[in-house]
Formats: C-alpha cells, structure tokens, sequence
C-alpha cells in the first residue's frame, strides 16, 4: 500500500471516528435533556388523583374541620392550574407565538381590503374605536412576537422550580386524608399559597408568559358568536 493511500484511509478512520463521537454526543443530550412538554407531563400526571377528587376544594369540603376553609383550597388549585397553564405555554411557544383567530381575521382582512376599509367595517359591526384600537395594538404584538424564541435551558430551570410547589401541593391533599391536624394543614396550605404567588411574580419567563397573554384581548366580531 502506498503511502499516500495510507494517509488517506488514515484521515478516513479520524473522520468517521469524530462523525461517531458525534453522533452518540447528539443522542447522549438528547436523552439526558427530554423536551420541556415531557418534563411537564410527569408533574400533571402526580395532580391526577386529586383532581378526581374534585381537588383540594373537594378534600377540604369532606373534612368537617377544614370544610369552612374550602375558599382557600379552591385559591390553591386555581394556582396550580395557572402554573400548568403557563408551563405548557412556554412549551408550546417555544419557538414563537402563532397567530390566534382574532390575529388571523386581521391580517386576512388588512390583506384583503386594507386597513382603513377594514377599520371602516368594523365601525359598522359596531365596535368602538376603542376596541378597533385595542385589536390593532395587539395585532401589531402578535406580528413582532410571532418568531421570537425561548431558551429551553431556561425553560427547564422554571420547570424545575415549579416542581417543588407541585410537589407539595400533591403531598398536601395527602395529608388531609392522613391527618386531621387542620391547623398544620392550613398553615402548610397558606404557606404554599404564598411561594407559589412569588413564583408567578418572580420567575423570569413566567412573568413574560402573563404579559405576553395580557395582551390578548376578548372579541367576538358579532358580539354573539365567533369570538374568543
């Protein structure tokens, strides 16, 4: 074999060589960092029995002790619902923010007869130019937010902060079936009430998730049907 041949299954070997490493590095983080969506289903999945259970409203109100504080079991579960909510949020929306109806019928209806025929009809479907406003102020959101994108790093890193306040929130319809220490469970119950609003206050892109839907307005085009 001459040398130059050599030379060359040799620089062949180093190529598929570095071609695997690269490739099992790929499958290797792939593995080890799921998707977000798969990181928030095994959370939703540990809330399954209470919400068959009708949720902590629905603990609280067979407890005679605790049935007069159902209020604040009922402010619990719209909490966690909300971080679900929002945790599927930054999921789906990882890549940008695809267009709603209401900016759909927008954008079809500026392409189609231009804004001030547009603005025009709508004044004779009744709206106000108040709420003819409101809409293209959010269109105009929705166009520049259609693309923008998340990290997914940090996406994790709320994920894993939502899930001790989950975690807890499981554990403590638990308790209210193991004990009938109502005074524990109320104090645990506020407490957890408390650092999951910090969490919706202070979480980076949480709080950019709750302005980002701010910013979608009711509408209902015949103010009967068809809106959202």
């Amino acid at each position: 074999m001459t040398l130059n041949k050599r030379k060359t299954l040799g620089n062949l070997n180093i190529f598929i060589l570095l071609q695997s490493l690269l490739i099992a590095s790929f499958v290797s983080t792939a593995f080890a960092n799921p998707p977000c969506q798969e990181l928030v289903e095994p959370l939703f999945k540990t809330t399954d029995n209470i919400a068959l259970n009708g949720g902590l409203w629905g603990y609280f109100e067979k407890d005679p002790l605790l049935r007069k504080y159902s209020t604040q079991a009922v402010q619990l579960d719209s909490r966690i619902n909300k971080v679900f909510f929002l945790l599927n949020y930054l999921c789906k929306t990882r890549n940008g923010i695809p267009f709603n109806d209401l900016a759909t019928y927008i954008s079809r209806s500026i392409a189609e007869k231009g804004e001030p025929a547009f603005k025009a009809e709508l004044i004779i479907f009744g709206k106000t130019s108040k709420q003819i406003k409101g809409w293209f102020n959010f269109f105009k959101f929705a166009q520049s937010h259609r693309f923008r994108t998340l990290n997914l790093t940090t996406i994790r890193a709320t994920i894993k902060r939502a899930t001790p306040l989950i975690n807890n929130y499981t554990t403590l319809g638990k308790n209210i079936n193991q004990s009938k220490q109502s005074k524990v469970i109320l104090k645990n119950a506020e407490k957890l009430r408390i650092e999951i609003d910090r969490f919706l206050s202070k979480d980076p892109y949480i709080t950019q998730a709750l302005d980002e839907i701010s910013h979608v307005p009711y509408w209902d085009i015949n103010e009967s049907t068809g809106g959202s």
